[in-house]
């Protein structure tokens, strides 16, 4: 295959400020040609003239290399393999479709979910619900296992008593110890597992025996109680899975919204008479 490159002299005067006319051929595989202007397009006005050469070949040696294998598909190709109408169109059609859709969507998608409608799709779909993970609420805390308040930490933390609940966060703040707590939200196993150094063979034994833990490691003493857990298999709390039936619920919405519309456009082309459909013809 045969293909011409004016590099040199074009380079050259591209380096020296663009003093090449922008018609200036660069590159040629058969009758496709490069022009000095699609490379000043892509080269920054503040390049360095190592710079704009080192990005212009490659450029060139990439359009050349699309060149020459389009070229070779196309006589190795049969005309019907190479016939992309239909293909083409029919990702025209895709295309105009999904933007439409999305614009619909933007404009009209009602994305207010109550909590009413989340607790009736809940309990409508009660079946479906079903733990794949051991789920926990958990509060955790790490310290130095020499810290001189380990033992007045470890009081505060096993404490029934809300003002020592109190009395622990400030104490952990205050000793920059790491700790978490949320009583409201469900955690799964696996990303308890990510943050503390627990390792356990059989999950739901060890969470049916043990409401607490403590583990050495690394030279921290790590504290772990579990509020309540919920184990794989079983049904899954509402708290779960609260923003997954939000998110289902809008997706409904969504495709409820794009078939009214569909609808909508098909009986009001009927009305104006539009379209004519033969099939019912009788």
């Amino acid at each position: 295959m045969k293909y011409t490159l004016y590099i040199a002299a074009i380079f050259f005067a591209f380096a020296c400020n663009n003093k090449a006319g922008s018609d200036a051929i660069i590159a040629q595989v058969g009758d496709k040609v490069l022009y000095l202007a699609e490379l000043q397009d892509i080269i920054p006005d503040d390049s360095s003239p190592e710079d704009s050469l080192m990005l212009a070949e490659k450029y060139v040696k990439d359009w050349i290399v699309d060149q020459v294998v389009v070229k070779k598909a196309e006589e190795n190709l049969s005309e019907e393999q190479k016939n992309f109408e239909e293909l083409i169109e029919n990702y025209r059609k895709t295309l105009l479709t999904y933007s439409y859709e999305q614009e619909l969507v933007r404009q009209q998608l009602d994305t207010n979910v109550t909590n009413e409608e989340i607790e009736k799709y809940y309990n409508d779909n009660i079946q479906n619900f079903e733990l794949r993970d051991y789920i926990v609420k958990v509060k955790f805390c790490a310290i130095a296992s020499d810290s001189k308040d380990l033992k007045q930490l470890k009081k505060l933390f096993y404490s029934s008593d809300p003002k020592d609940y109190l009395k622990w966060e400030a104490l952990c703040i205050e000793k920059q110890a790491s700790y978490y707590i949320d009583e409201d939200n469900w955690m799964l196993w696996d990303d308890l597992v990510k943050k503390i150094p627990i390792e356990v063979f059989d999950v739901e034994s060890f969470l049916t025996r043990n409401k607490s833990v403590e583990v050495d490691k690394n030279g921290n003493t790590h504290l772990i109680a579990f509020l309540d857990y919920q184990l794989s298999g079983s049904r899954s709390p509402l708290s779960f899975e609260r923003e997954r039936i939000k998110a289902m619920i809008i997706n409904k919405r969504k495709l409820d919204l794009i078939a009214k519309m569909k609808e909508d456009l098909y009986q009001q082309a009927v009305s104006n008479n539009e379209v004519e459909n033969y099939l019912n013809k009788k």
